[in-house]
């Protein structure tokens, strides 16, 4: 099973009101937790997907930058972007997260992707959390991209895939830290 691993880091960060990616987080920005949890799965084909103002901020030498085509545009544009610009590395899984998730690790997108390895049928496996969807940390087929293509010129929400894909829902504790983002600087306070 080939996988990349995908940050999604596009957004603009205005609830926080600055860049949130880049808060010090045990000593490395906030967004290299993403990409350590990625590593720690054994991913190690990893790419940033951001827009050209973002790029040049990110220092990682574990992960290379994909630039959005339309930015802004979201998850689903974001995703779309980068399997179109890795459609031809012979790979079967992108699995993403988002870069503001500080108590992401490993072992929870181990489970993803030990999921996606047992449900061979399976186009997207999607984290629930309580019933909850959290495409932001899923794993999507390679199978998606002719979806996507279409789905992009109208859609802009992720729910308008896995609604229509072969998702396999993978249920965690409604309290599992992993799905724990930050949106505002009071967010910090309610670390688990």
């Amino acid at each position: 099973m080939n996988v990349a691993g995908l940050l999604l880091a596009g957004g603009r960060s205005s609830r926080y009101r600055k860049q949130k990616l880049f808060e010090p987080y045990h000593g490395n920005p906030l967004y290299q937790q993403s990409i350590a949890a990625m590593q720690d799965a054994g991913i190690s084909s990893i790419y940033i997907v951001t827009n050209q103002e973002l790029a040049p901020a990110f220092e990682s030498h574990a992960a290379s930058i994909i630039i959005e085509e339309q930015p802004h545009g979201g998850p689903l544009h974001a995703l779309h972007t980068a399997m179109e610009k890795l459609s031809s590395d012979r790979l079967d899984w992108m699995q993403i997260l988002p870069g503001d998730v500080p108590y992401v690790y490993g072992g929870t997108v181990s489970s993803i992707l030990q999921t996606a390895k047992e449900h061979t049928t399976a186009d997207i496996v999607l984290p629930t959390t309580d019933g909850r969807s959290q495409p932001l940390h899923a794993a999507y087929h390679m199978r998606c991209l002719p979806a996507l293509r279409e789905l992009v010129k109208k859609e802009s929400s992720m729910k308008a895939l896995y609604d229509n894909a072969q998702t396999r829902q993978l249920p965690f504790p409604g309290d599992h830290p992993a799905f724990i983002n930050i949106n505002r600087p009071e967010d910090w306070r309610h670390a688990p």
